[in-house]
């Protein structure tokens, strides 16, 4: 019962302790109390243990089961999430390595200056933005009244970009501060494709600040590609080619901006939620505090986390009910125009 040489022990600010498990990806938090039952049991036989510490046999076993699960101890292996058809991904590469070789020509992107000059920046293009409101209404007549497939065909590449560089935002943003990036894949929620980003080694980083910025980096990327496509619009008027193509990359930003910011389902805006709050698997924690009411148990949350967790569950259930009714209208009326013919 020994844990496995590559497990990390990450001190926490907020008093516990963070088990890292690098081959899985793959944490635990526990007290002060349960880090020397741990390492005893690697050094002495379970009874010694529990009349030591005085602890039932239950609390051990309880807790050698977490650390199986997690992949923790040596000859055990974390399981593989299992496929549910509403929410699954479709890993493509391991980023880690180039990542790795790269990100030292990118530190400068994390700085304080440069971070100033972009909020000026976005800020600047805001109001260029805003300022112009009128000839944006009629740039978008034009281009969608008109109906014509190379205007969709542009904007879907252009989405694919947009989606693509977000992505690699909250990879390097994650190597930049130490972090492991396994997976780049395909994401599928609730039949909706799109991409996702392994972030998971956010949960090793104790400073709070850091864990919002590797979430928050992929929508900063989108800002700023909105923010560059705005000036390029603006000053394209001559160029209706260019002027359209610039356009449309401020649809597509705005419109992934959008939709990764929802905190309902497992976007950007959902572990923003997460690191914002210090609630970690937030959604699971939610459901399983309406068990615990149901059950009349005791519930082991903070008082200070009861609010979110009390509105997290409802709300989702709602959207996503809301979602998948959307999604079978459509379905369904696109089956009564096939009929139809």
């Amino acid at each position: 019962m020994e844990l496995k040489s590559a497990v990390q022990w990450i001190a926490h600010p907020d008093g516990h302790w963070i088990l890292r498990n690098p081959e899985d990806m793959t944490f635990m938090e526990v007290d002060d109390f349960d880090k020397h039952v741990i390492l005893q049991l690697s050094k002495q036989p379970v009874t010694n243990t529990l009349a030591e510490y005085n602890i039932d046999l239950e609390d051990v076993q309880n807790l050698l089961r977490s650390l199986a699960q997690t992949g923790m101890l040596e000859g055990t292996k974390a399981p593989k999430a299992k496929f549910n058809l509403l929410s699954f991904t479709i890993p493509l590469v391991n980023p880690d390595v180039w990542l790795s070789q790269h990100i030292d020509k990118l530190r400068w992107i994390w700085t304080w200056e440069f971070g100033f000059f972009l909020c000026a920046f976005i800020a600047s293009s805001a109001a260029a933005w805003f300022g112009s409101s009128a000839e944006v209404v009629v740039s978008h007549q034009q281009l969608w009244t008109a109906g014509k497939i190379e205007t969709i065909i542009t904007f879907v590449l252009l989405t694919i970009l947009v989606i693509s560089l977000h992505e690699l935002g909250h990879a390097f943003t994650l190597k930049h501060y130490g972090g492991i990036v396994k997976e780049i894949g395909l994401l599928f929620m609730c039949f909706i494709p799109g991409c996702y980003t392994d972030t998971s080694d956010q949960y090793s980083l104790v400073k709070r600040k850091q864990r919002v910025l590797v979430v928050a980096a992929g929508v900063l990327i989108q800002v700023t590609i909105w923010a560059f496509a705005v000036w390029v619009w603006l000053f394209s008027q001559s160029n209706p080619v260019c002027h359209q193509i610039s356009y449309l990359l401020m649809v597509a930003a705005l419109l992934t901006v959008a939709i990764n910011l929802n905190p309902l389902n497992r976007f950007d805006g959902y572990y923003l939620l997460v690191a914002g709050t210090g609630i970690n698997n937030l959604r699971q924690k939610s459901f399983d505090f309406y068990m615990d009411l149901l059950r009349r148990e005791e519930i082991e949350a903070e008082s200070s986390d009861r609010l979110v967790l009390a509105a997290y569950a409802p709300l989702s259930i709602i959207y996503t009910v809301f979602a998948l009714s959307y999604l079978m209208s459509l379905l369904g009326n696109w089956v009564l125009r096939v009929w139809s013919f």
